[in-house]
């Protein structure tokens, strides 16, 4: 039989995860050292247009939800559903940013800002952790990732690890082109790049099992 899973468990830590990954995502641009590849171009794009990061967030990912849907060249459920997704992410971004100030926030001390990017990475790692494991929706930019590692016969983590660069590369080359100068890629982002996957799996070695007690999500079939 199937092991049923309640609403409301899942739901709770799905948007435990929304809420965790975007504060990892906010405290990235707080330390400045880097952001993570997850929002270099967003971050870029907010920089080069004014609007905020929350807004740009949200454009890339729909962005990248169209993109999905031209390469499976059909109408996918669950592609779609990752434009609400992406604007509840955009807005929790913003609600940091904006309602909550930390985007003026920005310590002049070099240990504070490490104190900070170790925590973006650990928050992350974390809310990624959590959004799986609640079972929902896949964020857009590993929607993209899982389409293309599918089609290309890689693994998920080579085509992830690609993916990233690329992003980095992008929105390199727009802040190059539009402001004359690198904006928002450092060593926090190659550190992220490096860390925040392991730091995933870490999560799972060490939690999979306690948490499969509370959100199973295997189905078991009945006996014959």
């Amino acid at each position: 039989m199937e092991v049923a899973v309640p609403f409301f468990k899942r739901s709770t830590t799905y948007l435990s995860g929304i809420v965790i990954l975007a504060l990892g995502t906010v405290l990235f641009t707080c330390c400045q050292l880097g952001t993570s590849a997850l929002v270099a171009v967003p971050f870029i794009t907010a920089k080069i247009t004014g609007i905020s990061l929350g807004i740009a967030t949200s454009l890339v990912f729909a962005c990248f939800v169209v993109a999905q849907l031209l390469l499976a060249k059909k109408w996918d459920l669950k592609i779609l559903l990752q434009l609400p997704f992406s604007l509840v992410f955009g807005a929790v971004v913003d609600f940091y940013n904006v309602f909550l100030g930390l985007e003026n926030w920005r310590p002049d001390s070099l240990i504070v800002r490490v104190l900070l990017l170790f925590l973006a990475i650990c928050g992350t790692s974390s809310g990624a952790f959590l959004m799986v494991r609640g079972n929902f929706i896949m964020n857009a930019p590993d929607g993209i990732v899982a389409l293309l590692s599918q089609r290309q016969g890689q693994s998920f983590g080579q085509m992830k690890l690609r993916f990233d660069l690329v992003m980095i590369l992008i929105a390199s080359t727009l802040g190059l082109v539009f402001l004359g100068k690198i904006s928002g890629i450092g060593i926090g982002t190659i550190v992220s790049a490096l860390t925040v996957g392991r730091g995933i799996r870490l999560l799972e070695q060490r939690f999979s099992e306690p948490c499969r007690k509370v959100l199973p999500v295997e189905k078991v079939s009945p006996k014959r």
